[in-house]
């Protein structure tokens, strides 16, 4: 099968395995395809019009017994050749049928070339010029039209062509006439004129397969590659879920217990008297701070991960925000002999004051962070109806290809020891996601051994400050309150129950909330509920409170204390709209919440 076999040089693709779904397509697959499934009918159909005609123009001419004798031949082998094609295209195996159905088309181009080829054989046709000079007309149609038909296989078209052609020229050369001979060799003109058509009719459909089959080709590399970059979609969605899953396990895991340690050394503070005791506990506080520290920067990701944070934007003014900056990292900034600096900003902003608040804290803890001498500036500046607020520092600087993974989870420059007094690599990470949130803009420019700024764009508003809102006072003498503290943790209990006792508090505590029911009973004299979010048998302290409400049949202040950073279980809590508090959870905070509560209760 000439030019069609199969080979295997890797970079041809004329006869390359292509794989669409199961099965196998080559370029003989093809090319079956394309002379069984044009469009035969009508080829067959214009093939008996021809019959017909020559048998009309011949009737007076053969004797009627040859001409229905080749006609019924002709006809029948039409008519068979419909059955095969009908079939073959029936057919649910064809890629099994390959090899039979090429074999036949050559048998019948072979056939239909031999049946026309004798008809200059018939009786009086070669004596009767009208007759000769029809059939030399039709025999050359035919071929013609055979071209579009056989050409695209090549043996069979040489095969039909040469059996029709040849023929002829033999009939005319048996004559002796210079008119007999010019028509034969003009005939074997024609013959090699129309097969050197029929080649490069045949190029012309072999290239269309192997573009068709590189296209094919392309089409599967494509999916393979989309297959490929979804599977690695996924999988990076699947890596961040298990971080998200482990770092909330984690989270949740060390709270409890870091809770716990620091409920115990404030208990433990109030009742030291020797200044080397002291010192001891001031050192287990900076640890347990520290440690504090890092969990809260994982819940921070945790909460943005959650959507749990939500911008509550409102007009006030930039000074006191910075004052209050200034006042914390002063003592910071003066350990290392730096000098921090802020420059009087006498303008109102618009936008969320806590996220922007922790946005500048991160990037001021940055910048003294990684400032060995010199200074740290933070003041802004109006650009049109943005405040541009800027941090300077004289700091290490950062290079061109550092800058654009700075704020990337976990990403510190010149810490690939991870040392902890150089953070954590979270802080200009919450920075980002804080500005995404807030639709601020964070823009950085930096040179390396002379320092960087930042630079945090805010709405502005105008100049004149508002007037301060008084600040609320609250109960701050919480003694003789009555707690129920639900924790399933020992410990944990233990050390609520020696703070708040050290308080004045009376204290009920229970390891579950059918414990706590049973402990109530039907008095329900508590002021107050202190409840773990994660209790036993899945249970939630937000069912715990649900439950104690309804035992006791009316509305008791109640803190959600929690160590889960999961995001799903940030929703849960934040939609009941019960307070929260994350562990480890500092003496202060709690009094304040808890003062705050019972202010509110009593007002």
């Amino acid at each position: 099968m000439e030019a069609y076999n199969i080979k295997t040089e890797p970079t041809q693709t004329s006869i390359q395995h292509h794989s669409t779904s199961s099965k196998s397509v080559t370029m003989l697959d093809e090319l079956v395809k394309i002379l069984y499934f044009q469009p035969i009918y009508t080829i067959l159909a214009g093939h008996a019009l021809a019959v017909l005609i020559t048998l009309f123009f011949l009737w007076q001419t053969v004797p009627p017994l040859w001409l229905l004798s080749w006609s019924s031949i002709i006809i029948g082998q039409t008519l068979l050749w419909i059955g095969i094609v009908a079939k073959f295209r029936r057919s649910k195996l064809q890629s099994d049928k390959v090899k039979q159905a090429i074999m036949l088309f050559p048998i019948a181009g072979a056939i239909t070339g031999l049946l026309w080829g004798c008809t200059l054989y018939f009786p009086n046709v070669i004596n009767d010029i009208t007759s000769m000079v029809f059939l030399s007309i039709m025999i050359l149609g035919v071929t013609a039209a055979g071209l579009a038909v056989f050409s695209p296989y090549l043996r069979s078209f040489i095969a039909f062509a040469g059996l029709a052609l040849i023929p002829f020229s033999i009939r005319f050369f048996l004559e002796d006439s210079r008119l007999h001979w010019t028509l034969g060799i003009m005939f074997l003109l024609y013959l090699s004129v129309i097969l050197i058509s029929g080649y490069n009719m045949k190029r012309a459909v072999r290239k269309s397969i192997e573009l068709r089959l590189e296209n094919l080709n392309l089409v599967d590399d494509l999916i393979v590659k989309n297959t490929q970059a979804e599977q690695a979609r996924t999988d990076a969605e699947q890596a961040d879920i298990s971080k998200s899953k482990f770092l909330a396990a984690a989270s949740h895991d060390l709270r409890q217990p870091l809770h716990a340690l620091g409920l115990f050394v404030d208990a433990l503070s109030s009742r030291i008297h020797f200044p080397e005791v002291r010192d001891i506990v001031d050192n287990i506080r900076i640890s347990t701070d520290a440690l504090s520290d890092l969990l809260n920067a994982l819940l921070d990701i945790s909460k943005l991960d959650a959507g749990v944070l939500e911008p509550k934007k409102t007009d006030f003014p930039l000074r006191p925000l910075l004052q209050r900056i200034h006042t914390d990292f002063s003592e910071l900034a003066s350990n290392k002999s730096l000098s921090l600096r802020i420059v009087d900003c006498g303008y109102v902003i618009h936008t969320d004051p806590a996220m922007l608040e922790r946005i500048l804290r991160n990037l001021v803890s940055n910048a003294i962070r990684y400032t060995q001498q010199g200074r740290v500036l933070l003041g802004c500046r109006r650009q049109g109806n943005q405040l541009s607020i800027e941090i300077h520092d004289t700091g290490m600087g950062i290079s061109s290809h550092q800058i654009e993974h700075i704020f990337d989870e976990f990403y510190q420059v010149e810490n690939p020891e991870r040392d902890r007094q150089k953070g954590l690599g979270l802080g200009l990470a919450i920075v980002k996601r804080l500005a995404e949130l807030l639709h601020c803009t964070i823009s950085l420019s930096s040179t390396v051994a002379k320092g960087s700024v930042f630079k945090v764009s805010v709405p502005f508003v105008g100049s004149a400050q508002p007037a301060l809102a008084q600040a609320q006072t609250f109960v701050n003498d919480i003694k003789g309150t009555r707690v129920l503290v639900i924790d399933d943790e020992a410990l944990v209990r233990r050390g609520m129950c020696k703070v708040l006792e050290e308080w004045g508090c009376e204290v009920i505590q229970a390891e579950s909330i059918d414990q706590a029911l049973s402990l109530l009973a039907d008095a329900c004299e508590i002021d107050i509920i202190l409840t773990d979010y994660r209790l036993r048998e899945n249970q939630t302290g937000i069912e715990a409170i649900h439950r104690i409400h309804g035992a006791c049949a009316k509305q008791i202040p109640a803190i959600i204390l929690t160590g889960d950073t999961a995001p799903e279980r940030l929703r849960e809590a934040k939609a009941s709209g019960f307070r929260l508090l994350h562990k480890p959870v500092s003496s202060a905070k709690l009094r304040s919440l808890m003062s705050y509560l019972l202010d509110q209760t009593n007002a």
